[in-house]
Order: C-alpha cells, then sequence, then structure tokens
C-alpha cells in the first residue's frame, strides 16, 4: 500500500467516526455524506476524462503533470494507472505553498470488472449489474470501446471486461439501478472482480453473514472480510468497493462473497463538507434527485445552469452540493453537461505526439487514442513549420468522441514543450535494459537518434509489456512507445509511461 492510500485512509477512518456519531439520517435511510456520513477527503471530485495531455475531466482541465494516477485492482494495493477517454476518476487535490489548488492524485474508477454473464440485443449483464452503451453525445458521453471492441455486439458471453460507467436509478425500488458505460475495455486475464455501488438492504445479525445490495446483487460478507478504512461501520447508503475472487460469483442466485470492501469517499471537508460530482439525474421529486447513487436536496437557491433550463431524470450534470445542518447535502449548483453542442460531453480534446498516420484513411493514433480527421477538418500546420501531417509531429487535436475513439476537426500543430511538464511520446526498439538503474535505450527504426529512457515507481507499463518483460525485448523488432518529459537535446526522457507495440499484421 501507498503511502498516501495509508494517510487517507487514517484520515478517513478517523472523519468517519465523527460524521457517523453527528450526522443523522435522512431519506431512505442514508447520513451525511451521499446520504454516507461516510470518509471524505480533502478536494475530490468525480467525472469522466474528455480529454488527455494535460487530462480534461467534464471539460475541464488540470495539470497531471505532478500527479498519481492509480487504479486498486485486488482491494487495498494500488497500482499505477494510466487514464484513457471515458475513464470514471476522482480527482484529490492539494493546495501549494501560494495556496492555488494542485491535483495531487488521480484514481481510475471502473464501475464492475467481470465476465459477461447475461446480453440481450442493448445491454450486458455482469456481476448483477445492468450495463447499456450510450452513443447519442446530447444525452451523456459517448461509451468509448478499447480495441479490438467496436461496439457492444462485439462482446460475448463469458469475456472478461472492465467497464466504467454512470449509475442511473430507474425506479423506486433500491435495486432499480442501471449502469450508463462511458467506456469498455476487454481484458485478457481475470483473478479478482470488482463492483461498485451503493450499500442497500444491509443484514447485520449478531452472528453469521452479513449481507446486502449492490443493484441486482447480493453482496455476503463472512466475518473474516477486510473492511476499510479500519473503522468505518457499513450502513444503507454509504458509497463502496467490493473485491472478491472470481470464483466467488454465483451467477444463478447473484451472490458474490466478498474478500474486501471498501468505503468510498464522495465529498471535502475543508470547506465544511463539499461535493462535486457529475452524473445522470434520476429519482427527481423537484426537491431531491440521485445523482451516480448520491442523494442531493435541490431548493430554491440552488443555482441551475445554463439559466432557464431545469433538472430533469436523465439530464447529464455537474452538481456541486455541501452538507447542511442536519447532514444531508444540498445541491448549490447544478449545471448541465450534455444537449448542446460544445459542451463536455460533444467535445473532445486530445495533445500529443501523432502516429501511424495514414494519409489514404486520414487516421492516426494520439495518446493511445484512434482519432479521424474529418472531410473538413481544419489543419493549422504553420507554428511547427511542416508542410504535411507525418509521424512525430506534436499536435492539438479537437472533436467528438465516439466509440472507437475521436472524430477530429480541428488540428494544430505545436513546437514540443520542454520542461517537467510535458508529455511527449518517442517509439522504437529496446537497445539495451539496465534494470538495476532503471534505463533504457531505444531508436527509432530508419533514425540515428538513441533515447535514454528512465522509469520510476510511478511508471505505468501496460499489461502487454509486463507479460513480456523489457530485457526480452533487446536486439528484437519489436517496438515499445515510451510517454514523459524529454530533456531539451531530445535525448533523455523521465517516462510516465511505457508500453509495448502491437506487432505488425496483428
Amino acid at each position: 500500500m501507498t503511502d498516501m492510500l495509508k494517510r487517507r485512509w487514517a484520515w478517513a477512518a478517523t472523519v468517519a467516526g465523527l460524521t457517523l456519531a453527528t450526522l443523522v439520517a435522512c431519506g431512505g435511510g442514508s447520513v451525511g455524506t451521499n446520504g454516507t456520513g461516510g470518509p471524505v477527503l480533502l478536494g475530490l471530485s468525480v467525472g469522466t476524462v474528455s480529454g488527455l495531455g494535460s487530462v480534461i475531466v467534464d471539460g475541464t482541465r488540470h495539470d497531471d503533470s505532478t500527479a498519481s494516477v492509480e487504479i486498486r485492482r485486488e482491494g487495498a494495493q494500488a497500482e499505477v494507472g494510466d487514464a484513457r477517454l471515458g475513464h470514471r476518476v476522482s480527482l484529490e487535490f492539494a493546495t501549494d505553498t501560494a495556496g492555488a489548488q494542485v491535483l495531487q492524485r488521480l484514481e481510475l474508477l471502473p464501475s464492475v470488472v467481470g465476465r459477461v454473464s447475461e446480453r440481450t440485443a442493448d445491454t450486458l449483464g455482469v456481476l448483477g449489474q445492468t450495463i447499456m452503451a450510450n452513443s447519442d453525445s446530447a444525452r451523456a458521453p459517448v461509451t468509448v470501446f478499447e480495441a479490438p471492441l467496436t461496439s457492444l455486439a462485439d462482446v460475448r458471453l463469458g469475456d472478461a471486461i472492465e467497464v466504467h460507467a454512470i449509475a442511473q436509478r430507474t425506479g423506486s425500488g433500491v435495486r432499480d439501478v442501471r449502469l450508463v458505460a462511458t467506456r469498455i475495455a476487454p481484458l485478457s486475464t481475470l483473478g479478482v472482480v470488482r463492483v461498485s455501488g451503493t450499500v442497500a438492504e444491509l443484514s447485520l445479525p449478531s452472528a453469521g453473514i452479513r449481507r446486502f445490495a449492490l443493484g441486482a446483487l447480493t453482496v455476503e460478507l463472512p466475518s473474516s472480510v477486510a473492511l476499510l478504512p479500519q473503522g468505518v461501520a457499513l450502513e444503507n447508503g454509504r458509497a463502496v468497493t467490493v473485491f472478491a475472487p472470481e470464483a466467488a460469483y454465483d451467477d444463478t442466485a447473484r451472490t458474490l462473497g466478498a474478500s474486501t470492501v471498501q468505503s468510498m469517499a464522495v465529498g471535502d471537508p475543508a470547506t465544511a463538507g463539499t461535493l462535486r460530482r457529475a452524473g445522470l439525474v434520476g429519482a427527481w421529486t423537484g426537491s431531491a434527485l440521485e445523482l451516480d447513487g448520491i442523494g442531493l436536496r435541490v431548493t430554491d437557491d440552488t443555482q441551475v445552469l445554463p439559466a432557464g433550463r431545469t433538472v430533469v431524470d436523465g439530464a447529464y450534470v455537474q452538481a456541486t452540493a455541501v452538507l447542511d445542518s442536519s447532514g444531508r447535502w444540498r445541491a448549490t449548483r447544478i449545471e448541465h453537461l450534455a444537449a448542446a453542442a460544445g459542451t463536455s460531453t460533444t467535445t473532445a480534446e486530445l495533445r500529443g505526439t501523432l502516429d501511424d498516420w495514414s494519409a489514404a484513411t486520414r487516421t492516426f493514433t494520439l495518446r493511445d487514442t484512434a482519432v479521424t480527421l474529418t472531410a473538413t477538418a481544419r489543419i493549422d500546420l504553420s507554428e511547427c513549420r511542416a508542410t504535411a501531417l507525418a509521424d512525430g509531429l506534436y499536435v492539438e487535436v479537437k472533436g467528438v468522441t465516439t466509440a472507437q475513439g475521436l472524430s477530429a476537426s480541428e488540428l494544430s500543430c505545436e513546437s514540443e514543450p520542454v520542461g517537467t511538464k510535458s508529455r511527449l511520446e518517442r517509439r522504437g526498439v529496446v537497445l539495451g535494459v539496465d534494470t538495476a538503474a532503471r534505463t533504457l535505450t531505444l531508436r527509432r527504426p530508419g533514425s540515428a537518434t538513441v533515447v535514454t529512457v528512465s522509469w520510476t515507481d510511478q511508471t505505468y507499463q501496460g499489461e502487454s509489456l509486463r507479460v513480456v518483460g523489457l530485457p526480452a525485448l533487446v536486439g528484437t523488432a519489436r517496438e515499445i512507445e515510451a510517454e514523459g518529459s524529454l530533456s531539451s537535446d531530445g535525448l533523455r526522457m523521465v517516462a510516465r509511461k511505457l508500453t509495448l507495440r502491437r506487432a505488425s499484421g496483428s
């Protein structure tokens, strides 16, 4: 476990103990934070990635040059992660010496990781959760499918997948919840499954197995199950993530035997409890709503933007809320993020090093995202003094998210940035590896330039690269791609990310 996670959980457990003692119950059995009274963290917000280079979440750009990117795949232990378009993420902020807000940590928040056990023409069933895709950017973020997937039709029964999604209530029952996917990725292996949601129908017998519902799934907790953070008790309305061995899921009974249950932070205590979250409105009553499993009160003082818009079920919004005197979340601001051109769900941006350019198809790869230039795309190459698009140019593209990546209507070439905040890419064959020094040398075929790349504990290594191993690539024709900050002479890189490029023809 990282030192940062230890500090977060120790602090969260203290806060949880205080809030559980002081916050009173609200509608549906919820209390405090998300109606949970659960742990809250400094400067936390949740949303969907809509751009990279720096990271853009629901249309707002954040400097991520010093932020760690993490994901928990097996419970307590955090791994280095890699943000992609459509990922649901939480952003944790701190303040620097000048008092400015700085992004400190970005955590990837997959809603469910498991095998497909049910499917219809337009839905998937994974761990008892009903998942649907979205192709309408006027409604919510478009579902991005990671290659080789291109649509929901490509997902088969028994496939292991990771789904990032927005929870939406579909009825008055506590199990009436569906997940609207923002990204679906195939997995080559699956050991531990994961599912997130809001606790309902909690049963805490004095002895025996504890149980609660997450949507249509019943989670069972033997006494040996770890509850994290320590000191935080389960209760209805609390946002949790459940981890378990794949074999612990019974699809017939729709039960999952948990190995770890982690309470999720949803707010910010620094300003007497502040929540910022984007999601789909559900269970709207005229004075209250549910947003991604969190109950919010709406009053006459709640500002709704743009002016003249109203709150309706199914709207994709970003809400800012504070804890009121009764311990309930009260929305101070609700901003519609969809249903208009130029809003966060209809636009996407990428910035980085162009690769795999094809003039015939007008396609290329940028930040591991497939990009297609529209027939009428505006192209500006003046800043880099290029006469035509080519691999290696540093570009910014703007357009709309599609199921396969991004459809770009604007492309501008820029001079490569320098310094620790830059995120550049270099690809090539591996000439040598020093695992003790954590360095490698690479050279792009056809080029004489050799780049020395160093990596750290915070460097993400793609799954296929971890399987093969860097030393095994020395002297082969297989290429890797390194992404990070480059020295002014272009010969040294500190990598934030290392991935193995696909073999030709694969």
